[in-house]
């Protein structure tokens, strides 16, 4: 087996903007900024992680080599970022594939940034894989050896830095230089300030939910769906979120409408692989989002009994029993139709008629909670949708 890239995160810097130690911050129960990042790498199969220390560095020593990394110290950390970046490099070990670099203030990547590109260098010998979103390059990028030693030759650091030479050796061979599409609007997101850390803690909190940009570039990018299968998505997604609206109207409970919205587009992303549901859920975990994972693999088939409630999973489950293509349809006759169609396959019917009841059981939920017909609450999603 080849050797795998390592990780360099530099973690020298004063964080003076911010008027704490970004690195020591804490993030999530996981522990603090820097053991986030740490062990962001190893769980994606990044064993060798070199910490870049500087100011403060026997604390933030202490922190890496507890989290599993290595660290390496730039006594000139003040003069600027490349040295960091030289040093860490240095640091390399000879048989390194090459290496992410990451700033430790860029702390939220995804699980599914870092896997694709090491996807996309697996599959390529490109010298510099960019993690792409939104039209945007972002971090970290994936370096190759020969970068790394072209880093540790140069005798002067180039004047702009390593953003520079990146450039150089783009205009030289821009054949070796790829852009990998991500679902990840966290490769933008840096940490500056106190408002900055605020915010990176809300997303660490919901870090298991794509926002709807990152679910686009899912489905039209990583894991393409068909025009149909889109509209379906979107339509189920609709239904689904109009739905959840109604229940916290009438029940004021805590759901998420958005996340009903996001889920129902993505229900579908591996349809036509075997047990799709569970394909699909595979693949938004891998990506990092564990969250709609978790209703994406049981918008076919779910274990439910009214004492358990009406959440998210329920309503993005029913609402792809209300939709049949990009059209909203009864209960009755979506079932219905399948029955007549599978008429002839005994195991077929059983499994559908399972899924009628529990749809009609789900169904009768919702209009307990909002007190309304079902046919009223998917009249006003019709009117919503066409408008």
């Amino acid at each position: 087996m080849p050797a795998q890239p390592s990780a360099i995160i530099l973690a020298a810097g004063f964080s003076s903007r911010m008027g704490e130690l970004k690195a020591l911050l804490p993030m999530g129960r996981q522990g603090t900024v820097l053991e986030r990042t740490i062990l962001q790498f190893r769980r994606c199969g990044i064993d060798d992680v070199v910490v870049v220390t500087g100011h403060r560095a026997a604390e933030v020593t202490k922190v890496a080599e507890q989290a599993g990394a290595r660290c390496t110290h730039n006594p000139a950390f003040a003069d600027g970022m490349y040295g960091s970046i030289r040093n860490g490099v240095l640091a390399l070990a000879d048989s390194s594939r090459g290496f992410f670099l990451l700033p430790v203030d860029i702390p939220l990547i995804r699980r599914g940034t870092i896997g694709l590109l090491l996807q996309a260098m697996s599959e390529s010998s490109a010298l510099i894989l960019y993690p792409f979103f939104d039209d945007r390059r972002g971090h970290p990028p994936l370096l190759s050896a020969e970068v790394a030693a072209r880093i540790r030759n140069e005798k002067t650091e180039p004047e702009g830095g390593l953003r520079t030479l990146l450039a150089r050796i783009e205009d030289e061979r821009p054949d070796q230089v790829r852009e990998v599409m991500v679902a990840d609007a966290n490769i933008h997101f840096d940490m500056d300030t106190p408002d900055d850390y605020f915010t990176g803690c809300l997303l660490f909190g919901r870090r298991g939910i794509p926002t709807m940009a990152e679910a686009e570039a899912i489905v039209t990018h990583i894991h393409p769906m068909p025009e149909k299968g889109l509209a379906h998505g979107r339509m189920v997604g609709e239904v689904a979120g109009i739905l959840c609206e109604a229940v916290i109207h009438h029940s004021r409970r805590e759901l998420s409408a958005y996340l009903c919205r996001v889920c129902g587009l993505l229900h579908d992303i591996a349809k036509g692989h075997p047990r799709h549901e569970v394909t699909g859920a595979t693949w938004l975990a891998a990506l990092g989002f564990d969250r709609a994972a978790e209703i994406v693999a049981v918008h076919k088939d779910m274990d439910w009994n009214p004492e358990m409630g009406i959440g998210e999973r329920e309503l993005v489950h029913l609402a792809d029993k209300l939709v049949r293509g990009s059209r909203m349809i009864g209960v009755s006759q979506r079932f219905e139709e399948k029955l007549a169609l599978y008429r002839h396959d005994p195991e077929a019917v059983q499994a559908i008629l399972g899924r009628y009841r529990l749809a009609q059981d789900l169904a009768a939920a919702v209009e307990a909670e909002v007190g309304q017909p079902l046919e009223l609450i998917m009249e006003m999603a019709f009117a919503a949708c066409t408008h």
